[in-house]
């Protein structure tokens, strides 16, 4: 379980999100929907404490996987180099992906196209076990297939008691989800 209390979350002196009072239950997903520039990467950069909350507070925060819109560092020159990073850093290990990535471990980033990367950075979340997933426009970039496997994780996660939350403009893709409006509409 996932609570907040009165989060409010800010950006260069903007707030984002303001007085966010939200338990986000086991087996949840909360997608995150509005314009761009509304605060929804802003919002999941607070929840994984990477932006500090202005007021209010996250408690129950389990453990999570924070999957960013932003590139893959340069440092980083392969999808193999890529995933054993990630696991080292959760304590886990690269396996199998589910993306069907295993033609493409050794192949320098700088030579993949927009899908395959972001396959690759959807593989890290089977390095470890992370109970909430806070996912910045996962679906970018994907082909069908890509996305059926997307959404068929997803749904596996959730399905075991994991957390989703979701920054997209594809709510559609989440037909039964609960969502949070940023921007225009918010409440």
């Amino acid at each position: 379980m996932l609570m907040l209390e009165n989060l409010t979350i800010a950006r260069a002196g903007a707030i984002m999100a303001l007085n966010v009072t939200r338990t986000v239950k086991a087996g949840t997903v909360l997608v995150l929907k509005g314009p761009n520039g509304s605060g929804k990467t802003s919002f999941l950069r607070g929840l994984a404490g990477l932006l500090k909350p202005e007021a209010g507070a996250l408690t129950n925060a389990p453990s999570f996987h924070w999957l960013s819109a932003q590139p893959i560092p340069p440092s980083l020159e392969t999808p193999r180099e890529y995933l054993a990073f990630h696991a080292a850093l959760m304590g886990g290990q690269a396996g199998a992906s589910p993306f069907g990535i295993n033609a493409i471990l050794d192949t320098p980033f700088n030579r993949l196209s927009t899908g395959q990367r972001q396959r690759v950075k959807l593989s890290r979340l089977m390095v470890s076990d992370r109970k909430l997933w806070l996912l910045d426009e996962p679906s970018d970039g994907l082909d069908a297939a890509g996305l059926e496997t997307l959404l068929t994780l997803i749904a596996s996660h959730t399905d075991n008691g994991g957390i989703a939350v979701i920054a997209t403009h594809q709510p559609h893709l989440w037909p039964h989800a609960e969502t949070m409006q940023f921007g225009a509409g918010a409440a």
